[in-house]
């Protein structure tokens, strides 16, 4: 097994700076926006599907963010794929865009718990590798399509180089074109989509009081046995949208929930509501490669 290190303590030191500066913080990502070509805040949302209940969740969420005419993104394994192929191909007929999430299960239910499997950094190259290829077998089984990018599962503890070394390549081989399996710390570094090496990245974004630190569902859950976002999920959400607007942030408020997390918590609707009534644009992940192209990066 090939030895990947994990995140630097600076990351600890960045997201001290980005708590007490956001604006600062955020004012520079917007110039790294407009050098993109993002000349406006877009919303990029992405589901992770790691169970059943997230495809139960997802064929109700996915009506109602449709409605609101919001573009939506799923990352799903390809076993929970093949557990319940209708529901996500009437997901996949009415317009949503689905990644390569992999094929192995990233969760397991042990005594009424989900724990997390599947761990890249834990497993032998060869493995990660028949991992990615399978998932992407399976994408274009179900959904009769081959995805376009891929987003590793449990991402964060991924690391760059296994990333750069082992995961890109195959993506290229399968015909894959971008990927968003890194933190808000490279948003910070590179704007809303990371070049590097002619690949496009597009990190996930923080909050905008706390700019290097995931929005994500998981790090909001009232607990593993109750798998519901607590109340201060929505207020965060929400008071990052209003903030954005009023700091003239541009680019992309790139998020991502597991619809479980969500469905019943009238705060992310409300999140929803207010993104369509402010008319903020919404954009899926080949969507937005039309507009912050390599040759508008800096």
């Amino acid at each position: 097994m090939m030895n990947f290190g994990g995140a630097s303590f600076s990351t600890i030191l960045l997201d001290q700076f980005g708590r007490l500066f956001p604006r600062q913080v955020w004012s520079h990502y917007r110039d790294l926006a407009d050098n993109q070509g993002f000349d406006r805040l877009y919303l990029l949302l992405s589901f992770d599907c790691d169970t059943t209940e997230d495809a139960r969740a997802a064929e109700v969420l996915d009506d109602k963010l449709r409605e609101l005419g919001i573009q939506r993104s799923y990352a799903v394994p390809g076993t929970m794929l093949e557990a319940n192929p209708a529901i996500y191909r009437a997901i996949f007929s009415k317009g949503a865009e689905f990644l390569n999430h992999g094929y192995l299960p990233h969760t397991e239910l042990q005594d009424g718990v989900y724990r997390s499997t599947t761990f890249y950094n834990k497993m032998d190259v060869a493995d990660v590798v028949r991992d990615v290829e399978q998932g992407h077998q399976t994408v274009t089984t179900i959904l009769g399509k081959k995805p376009a990018g891929f987003r590793a599962p449990h991402f964060g503890r991924v690391p760059l180089q296994m990333q750069k070394e082992v995961i890109r390549p195959v993506l290229k081989e399968l015909g894959e074109y971008y990927s968003s399996q890194t933190t808000p710390v490279e948003g910070m570094k590179h704007g809303p989509i990371w070049w590097d090496n002619n690949w496009p990245e597009f990190p996930v974004t923080g909050s905008s009081t706390a700019p290097y630190s995931l929005l994500d569902s998981f790090s909001y859950l009232q607990s593993l046995a109750i798998r519901k976002v607590n109340d201060q999920y929505a207020v965060l959400l929400k008071q990052t949208i209003k903030n954005f607007m009023l700091w003239n942030i541009h680019g992309l408020l790139n998020i991502y929930v597991d619809p479980s997390h969500v469905v019943d918590n009238i705060g992310f609707m409300q999140a929803m509501q207010q993104i369509h009534d402010l008319g903020i644009s919404t954009l899926t992940y080949t969507q937005s490669l039309e507009i912050g192209n390599q040759d508008k990066a800096e």
